[in-house]
């Protein structure tokens, strides 16, 4: 794609955008349902939905309650209780454009739809269920349906809660930089997103698998948590010796630095270890948010064995996402983003560097537009591509 056609489409994508902004101004009428249980706007716990403010972290490490004990409002039985409304959101996610290099250009008008239930238990346990039919990948056999996330809280106290979870190896984590969800892009980071050797079964940080997790706030500004885990993608929880350490630290209520460690054996037998295989992952970030800028940035270095298990290939990779939001009283109504990823593959002999430009516009606080701009350039040039991309989310 040739620098004058890609600024024409993004030229017509933004306009498209401002023209849907001009037609329907911004309202905050329609809130999902967590909104809806605590009669506050989405706002409260987002700085732009769906990444979380510090509110929004303490409201989910404290299993969807405004206190940490927060009994529900409904009381069925002695032993059996429940919010009088259950927490049930629906999104429907559209991309009315979707271009990728040398590919064709793609309707997808419907291309997502999730079932989204959640909410305390009881005075202690929490759950939240998230059911997804995609079109990602399914050429042949259309839409398909799935489970992407689905957790069981015990919420014993500040200091410590357990979490058996289906989903990625952070999920109790309530911040952005490590997790698939509360992302503001199409495009997923490289620290994520990427397999790097490929020893943990072929997955990455970002696939789903079996979880038992332990976290909690033991001092006010310190959040940790620990995950045993199976293999990626593996339902059954194989190889259960995965082991995750998650630590975060609010310097100030503007600056959180945190660290993170994986370390895990994929077993022989498993679909993509003929050996054992070790790895390991290991990162250091940090999210700051001042005066309307959010920032993440986070380098991590990841060590596999290779197929044989005769060497280890070792691989670097960092991303640093700038998000700003624009706000109209309390309410977001345009957030512009950048992020730029590096990363290496087989060993470091390629390095490959990507570049995400989005432009969000929320007609209400719970539906968003989106304009994304992809660009990936390796080392490999058969490798190289780009993506344009235009995405509805609504959720009610």
């Amino acid at each position: 794609m040739n620098l004058l056609n890609l600024l024409q489409k993004i030229s017509t994508s933004l306009i498209l955008i401002v023209f849907i902004a001009v037609l329907f101004p911004a309202t905050s009428e329609a809130i999902p349902a967590f909104a809806r249980k605590t009669n506050m706007a989405c706002s409260t716990c987002h700085t732009a939905w769906p990444a979380l403010n510090a509110f929004g972290r303490q409201y989910k490490e404290h299993g969807y309650r405004l206190g940490h004990l927060e009994a529900p409002n409904k009381t069925i039985s002695k032993d059996l209780k429940w919010d009088a409304n259950l927490p049930v959101s629906v999104m429907l996610v559209g991309r009315p454009y979707d271009k990728k290099k040398n590919g064709k250009t793609l309707i997808r008008a419907l291309h997502e739809v999730e079932l989204m239930v959640g909410g305390p238990m009881g005075e202690k346990f929490s759950a939240f269920l998230e059911i997804e039919a995609e079109d990602e990948n399914q050429v042949t056999t259309g839409i398909q349906l799935g489970i992407p996330m689905s957790t069981f809280s015990y919420n014993h106290s500040e200091a410590m809660n357990m979490q058996l979870s289906w989903g990625d190896n952070t999920g109790f984590d309530p911040y952005q930089s490590y997790t698939l969800h509360r992302r503001m892009t199409r495009s997923t980071n490289s620290v994520i997103g990427q397999s790097f050797g490929g020893a943990d079964n072929g997955g990455s940080l970002g696939t789903s698998r079996q979880n038992i997790s332990i976290y909690g706030r033991p001092m006010p500004k310190l959040f940790y948590g620990v995950s045993l885990s199976g293999d990626a993608k593996t339902p059954e929880g194989d190889d259960g010796n995965t082991v995750t350490v998650r630590v975060a630290y609010d310097v100030m209520p503007a600056l959180t630095i945190g660290a993170l460690a994986v370390n895990g054996t994929c077993t022989a037998g498993s679909t993509n270890c003929v050996v054992d295989r070790k790895y390991s992952r290991t990162g250091l970030d940090v999210q700051s948010e001042i005066v309307g800028f959010t920032i993440n940035a986070v380098a991590l270095s990841a060590k596999d064995d290779n197929t044989t298990a005769t060497v280890s290939e070792k691989n670097n990779a960092f991303y640093v996402q700038v998000l700003y939001t624009v706000k109209d009283g309390a309410r977001t109504t345009w957030a512009p983003l950048v992020r730029f990823d590096s990363y290496e593959k087989s060993g470091g002999s390629e390095k490959v560097k990507e570049l995400t430009l989005g432009a969000n516009y929320y007609l209400t606080e719970n539906v968003r537009s989106m304009i994304e701009f992809w660009s990936k350039d390796s080392d490999n040039n058969a490798n190289d591509s780009d993506r344009l991309t235009l995405q509805i989310f609504a959720a009610f």
